[in-house]
């Protein structure tokens, strides 16, 4: 899939858009993000340290 973020200025909040999201992957919850956006989330920790 494709995923693109925005940054909310005021609350540092990360807003993730996921696109050509498997459908089996939405089915569960709470939903495994890894077959979307993989080591995102951990780059994005690693950044932010």
């Amino acid at each position: 899939g494709t995923l693109s973020v925005d940054v909310d200025q005021k609350t540092n909040e990360l807003y993730v858009h996921w696109i050509n999201v498997d459908p089996k992957v939405l089915k569960d919850m709470p939903r495994d993000y890894h077959p979307i956006c993989q080591s995102f989330p951990d780059w994005a920790r690693r950044i932010a340290e």
